[in-house]
This record gives C-alpha cells, structure tokens and sequence, in this order.
C-alpha cells in the first residue's frame, strides 16, 4: 500500500520510530539506500524524487511507513553508497 506523499514528515504520528535504529547502507536497488533489522522486521529507507516528493521514505515489511525530508537525529545515517 502506498501513503500520498502530501502527507510527510508526520513523525508524531509515529512515536514507535523515535528510536535508535543501527541502518547498514543498502545496494540502490530500487532505490532503497539503507537497510535495518529492527525487532525482526526489515526496515528500508528509499530515496525518493526529491524536490517533487518527499526525499525519503521508511517501508517496514514493504509497507510504506511514513515519508519525510530531513533525517531524524534519533537514526544515525551511514554514507550514501557510492
């Protein structure tokens, strides 16, 4: 299922993520950037088509969680892969 992306950055709505999560750097495929195995479900980050959508978007067991633009301080971002 996927979420509009007019709505983004809605964290509040989402007070479970406001943890630490340790992400791995993904391969790009489909433009997923980073990966996480959180509570023993695969977390991805996908880069969106930023400035037309928001820049990212969490997917949790490939349900689109919530979009946003800025990374929260609460996940410590790896480099991008090259």
């Amino acid at each position: 299922m996927s979420l509009p992306f007019s709505v983004a950055n809605n964290w509040t709505d989402h007070p479970e993520l406001k943890k630490p999560v340790s992400w791995k750097t993904g391969d790009g495929n489909d433009h997923i950037e980073f990966e996480a195995n959180e509570e023993k479900k695969r977390w991805k980050i996908r880069l969106n088509d930023f400035p037309d959508e928001p820049l990212y978007t969490l997917i949790i067991e490939q349900k689109e969680i919530i979009h946003f633009d800025d990374w929260p301080d609460f996940w410590v971002r790896p480099d991008f892969p090259e």
